[in-house]
């Protein structure tokens, strides 16, 4: 991990789906200041720019000479490049964004601070390596549950890329790809994000009760007494199993670290899941090696991206 920069604090910028929150961030990975509300992200790109432009302003209100932003963000991007490429959960009137120079943009409004940009579940994985469950670990992954679906993974010590310096979107895997009422943001079906995200599964709650006013706290509340609610989650559970079959035996992790809004119902699902997957890799285990890895909540709560952005602008990845 080599420093970046000399600043003793810097701007972190979280942005998902849905909610971007914005921070104070010390070199130790303290957060002294923290605001979060709903994107601008339906209400268009300007706005959107507009909405980060006043975020970063209130942040060095709170504190003076910060020069650094990091900003971790859904994608799919090319962190090295600035661009938000086509991100498979941003839409305004329908329509999906295409490429977006953002950092282009966010320069030409703040030319005197430095911004670095880094796919969310990136981003949080190489937090969790900072100052988070990760720490022991040389092989770990971490999987965000919230509006989509985030994963990434470390493997011998180093971030996994894919080609053109991109992130993989590992969680547009397909699991199902003819079933037609688990739609995803990609453009097709049946993908773990369809399933696993905290987002999709309250859209698939809501349908199956009839209740287009549900939010996740409502369905959380129902999981103890509606039979439909606990059926989704037994399926959500085989799901989730399937998926970390896939990663395990692609990343060989030895722990998986949960965060996002809905990693907060994992008594719901984990303890199926992790009966499911051991019976998976049962044939993985053999003399040493051993895919089955430890699984975990993230002990950053749901800071995880939040910090990784912090990272990003303080080191080199």
């Amino acid at each position: 991990m080599k420093a970046k920069k000399t600043s003793k604090t810097v701007i972190a910028i979280d942005i998902g789906g849905t909610k971007i929150a914005c921070a104070v961030v010390s070199r130790g990975g303290k957060i002294l200041y923290k605001t979060k509300e709903l994107s601008k992200i339906s209400q268009g790109k300007d706005s959107f720019i507009d909405q980060i432009e006043r975020l970063v302003h209130g942040a060095q209100a709170h504190s003076s000479g910060l020069k650094e932003v990091g900003i971790a963000c859904a994608g799919p991007l090319d962190s090295y490049g600035g661009v938000l490429l086509d991100p498979t959960n941003f839409r305004t009137n329908g329509k999906t964004w295409g490429l977006f120079p953002i950092l282009k943009k966010l320069h030409a409004r703040m030319p005197k601070l430095t911004f670095t940009l880094e796919n969310d579940a990136a981003a949080a994985i190489l937090a969790e390596k900072w100052i988070g469950a990760a720490r022991p670990y040389q092989n770990a992954m971490i999987m965000t549950l919230g509006t989509g679906l985030g994963a990434s993974a470390m493997v011998s010590g180093s971030l996994v890329r894919a080609s053109h310096r991109i992130h993989p979107d590992a969680g547009l895997i397909l699991v199902n790809y003819d079933d037609l009422t688990a739609p995803c943001g990609s453009g097709n079906y049946g993908s773990a994000e369809s399933y696993l995200s905290g987002g999709n599964f309250v859209k698939r709650a809501r349908t199956a009760l009839g209740n287009q006013d549900l939010n996740v706290h409502d369905v959380l509340k129902l999981a103890r007494k509606s039979p439909i609610i606990k059926k989704m989650l037994s399926e959500y559970a085989e799901v989730f199993a399937i998926t970390l079959y896939n990663y395990a035996t692609i990343y060989g992790p030895e722990i998986v670290i949960l965060s996002g809004s809905f990693a907060d119902a994992h008594a719901l699902f984990l303890p199926k899941a992790k009966q499911i997957l051991k019976k998976l890799l049962v044939r993985r285990h053999v003399g040493k090696i051993n895919l089955m890895p430890k699984i975990v909540l993230s002990p950053l709560g749901n800071n995880s991206c939040l910090l990784g952005g912090a990272y990003v602008a303080f080191f080199d990845r």
